[in-house]
């Protein structure tokens, strides 16, 4: 048995299934995933990596826990026709996850190079929520942050997991949701606190002294997003060991695609 973390897998289901194929990842023999959040987005498997996440979920319920990042909100905005969508579809990558969830209707290629008609967003917005009747209601019971307490057994100390990171000073009940899913310096720079935290959202290369290699760690912070939004890689890292599995996205295989959550 073991406990894996990933974050921003970005639509990027090669290097995240290589990754699982490392480590040998099975939830049949009780591992653990925790994914916190970022699944989809600028990568061209948005939609695989989320779907196959959601059912891996639902077979294994206690051994698959899944976080929402950033951008599991700002699709669920666009899917309820709130948010800013020009800032979605075309500076934040949701151009990919819309043509994702098409795959090879002709509205795909409004999603391609320029900014979307609002018709053509309607129309694709009604063709996914139809083709996908769960998909918003999963989006939106998406936590955003668990607490896993200290485990004897393996050593490991109680841990907060979230997709960005906290405000310093201010109690966990009392975060923003838009701290939870957006802060980077104010949290990195600043947290002094006991709790260990393990977070994504802001690639490994652009933390403060990063060495170049697994997830970056200071003091009891721990930073695990591999850059996969950038094409760099998917980082599986084991708790409470911070061992890591990194996939960079160039070595990521074709195929075949290993579904973890049974036939």
């Amino acid at each position: 048995m073991a406990t894996y973390f990933v974050s921003d897998i970005h639509g990027q289901y090669q290097a995240f299934q290589q990754a699982l194929r490392n480590a040998s990842f099975s939830p049949q023999r009780n591992d653990q995933l925790y994914v916190l959040g970022d699944m989809i987005d600028r990568g061209p498997e948005s939609k695989e990596v989320l779907l196959d996440l959601l059912a891996m979920r639902q077979a294994y319920p206690e051994q698959v826990v899944i976080l929402k990042g950033n951008h599991e909100q700002m699709f669920e905005d666009w899917l309820q026709r709130s948010g800013n969508s020009e800032n979605y579809l075309r500076f934040n990558g949701g151009d990919a996850t819309i043509r994702s969830f098409l795959g090879n209707h002709p509205l795909r290629r409004a999603f391609i190079g320029s900014m979307p008609s609002e018709q053509a967003q309607e129309e694709a917005r009604q063709l996914i929520l139809s083709r996908y009747p769960e998909l918003l209601s999963a989006l939106s019971t998406l936590p955003l942050y668990v607490e896993l307490p200290a485990n004897p057994q393996t050593g490991a100390p109680a841990v907060l997991l979230v997709h960005a990171g906290i405000r310093p000073g201010i109690p966990l009940q009392q975060q923003s949701p838009e701290d939870l899913l957006w802060i980077r310096e104010p949290f990195y720079l600043y947290y002094g606190g006991e709790r260990p935290i393990v977070f994504g959202h802001t690639p490994v290369p652009k933390l403060p002294g990063y060495e170049g290699y697994g997830p970056w760690r200071r003091n009891n912070l721990v930073g695990i997003d591999g850059g996969a939004a950038y094409r760099r890689g998917v980082m599986l890292v084991e708790w409470p060991s911070l061992q890591s599995i990194f996939v960079p996205i160039h070595e990521a295989q074709s195929s075949p695609h290993v579904r973890m959550h049974g036939p």
